[in-house]
């Protein structure tokens, strides 16, 4: 085995850190799903909490794209909630 070269290294390196970040964004991406799982289904046994929900993505949510995934949902808590509490 001829021993490594410190370019070799470099790149092994680099393959490392890239695969660390990969894990992580997986980690925080599962973290992102368990914690909607959670809430959403929580707003709509509690209307509190759905006004809530629907305040702070309409006011966070800046992206179009997300803006339009996120109408179906924000249209089922309002109805939920009812006209006169939104």
């Amino acid at each position: 085995l001829m021993p490594r070269t410190i370019d070799q290294q470099i790149a092994e390196a680099e393959n490392r850190v890239q695969r660390l970040k990969t894990k992580k964004r997986t980690k925080d991406t599962r973290r992102k799903i368990i914690v909607g799982a959670t809430i959403i289904p929580a707003a709509f046994k509690d209307k509190k909490l759905a006004r809530y929900l629907v305040r702070l993505l309409e006011t966070s949510l800046t992206r179009a794209v997300d803006k339009q995934d996120a109408e179906p949902l924000l249209d089922e808590l309002r109805k939920f909630i009812g006209d006169d509490q939104a």
